[in-house]
């Protein structure tokens, strides 16, 4: 063998986050040497679909907190297939279909992960389902059933209903008789989900006093991942004994990220929100929180992952009982990874953006079916195990079907 194929057998495809001498960072599809055999507790993993989240965007541009230097492997989120396991590693075998929660270095062919946070999903459960699952809906069923305490009766109200987490909580609250259900989101997006949330509005425009002919007495528990002006306006909402939840900061891509001026009028705006009074919080009996999921897998106690493994599994079983459905956007390929990105700064998707290494057999079908897609994006949806049968409209539909159902 020559030492160029040895090469190319003992190298991966991944994405590197890297920045130049003068400072700029680009993402950029490169090779790397494969991980080695797994040690204790951990598991080697080949990925089939990645889901694209909003913190990649921030990682993307430097404004995630506690991010490695570069050059690093971004990515929170993937589906695979277990190549092999270290000792102590019961829950899982070789061959096994999996999907994996972690702080970055999931944008690679194959990646080495801790065992405690790699979850055997269900068969019916597609890889790019199972790629877009972790993130929006643990951070929807903490938001609302762990923190919020939601109840039958009351109102709720969240942001960016049209985004992957803004998905997850319109299915979730489903499950809650007699909720009011008040949401914003960009126009174009309405059609897809006005018949699913009560009350729509877009964002861009000031909401405030709608909501307060809707609900006079205010809302019970708002649930914000724009920060900025939202959050005044949140506590201005906010009923007695009423919750805000801050679990999200895109506001500060509000403006044109690719422009420096423009990141640093969002930040200031973000900036803002240090002013809350608590003696206002005590004299009108509210409280306000704040959840971001991967502080706490890096902060977290002992028993954070066995919580998070816990509600992972009931998120399973609202799956296998019909009651959830993740929602596929769009699918790229490494390659592409810059357009997947655009996708959420332009707020295009509705659903989950998924990048995966290779083009797959079913991508190139997409390709052929759907010529009035741009940039290469791939409009997917999930129907069985593997990928294989492509319907382009059925995410959409079961979206629509399982929010009704549960209505």
């Amino acid at each position: 063998m020559t030492n160029s194929e040895d090469k190319s057998t003992s190298d991966m495809k991944c994405i590197t986050l890297q920045q130049t001498f003068t400072g700029k960072r680009e993402l950029k599809v490169t090779t790397t040497p494969k991980p080695p055999s797994p040690a204790e507790g951990e598991v080697l993993i080949a990925v089939k679909a990645c889901g694209v989240n909003f913190n990649d965007v921030l990682s993307r541009y430097g404004l995630l907190e506690d991010l490695p230097r570069p050059p690093f492997i971004p990515g929170f989120e993937c589906s695979g297939e277990v190549l092999d396991i270290g000792n102590n590693v019961t829950h899982i075998e070789r061959g096994d279909r999996v999907v994996v929660l972690t702080r970055f270095s999931v944008w690679a062919e194959q990646i080495l992960v801790k065992k405690d946070l790699v979850f055997k999903i269900p068969k019916e459960m597609s890889f790019r389902e199972a790629a877009v699952l972790p993130v929006a809906y643990l951070t929807a069923y903490i938001l609302l059933f762990e923190i919020g305490n939601i109840k039958p009766g009351q109102t709720l109200l969240f942001h960016s209903a049209g985004g992957g987490v803004g998905i997850a909580l319109t299915q979730l609250s489903k499950l809650i008789p007699n909720l009011t259900i008040i949401a914003t989101a960009s126009s174009h997006k309405f059609d897809a989900l006005r018949t699913h949330i009560h009350y729509l509005f877009e964002h861009d425009f000031d909401y405030v006093a709608d909501v307060k002919k809707i609900a006079p007495e205010g809302i019970d528990l708002i649930l914000d991942c724009m920060a900025g002006d939202d959050c005044e306006r949140g506590l201005n909402l906010l009923k007695f004994n009423g919750k805000y939840i801050m679990y999200g900061t895109s506001s500060v891509v509000t403006w044109d990220i690719k422009n420096l001026f423009g990141i640093t009028k969002g930040m200031a705006n973000w900036w803002q929100n240090d002013k809350i009074s608590c003696l206002r919080l005590f004299q009108d009996s509210k409280s306000v929180h704040g959840f971001n999921l991967l502080q706490l897998l890096l902060r977290g106690s002992n028993e954070t992952r066995p919580y998070l493994a816990d509600i992972m599994h009931k998120i399973f079983l609202l799956y296998k009982e019909n009651k959830i459905k993740p929602v596929v956007d769009s699918v790229f390929t490494f390659e592409d990874v810059n357009n997947a990105l655009g996708k959420l700064i332009d707020r295009q998707n509705i659903g989950k953006v998924v990048i995966e290494p290779f083009l797959y057999k079913k991508t190139e079908i997409v390709k052929k079916l759907k010529t009035n897609v741009t940039n290469d994006a791939h409009s997917s949806s999930t129907s069985g195990p593997d990928d294989d049968d492509y319907n382009e409209e059925e995410d959409v539909d079961d979206f629509h079907q399982i929010c009704s159902s549960n209505s």
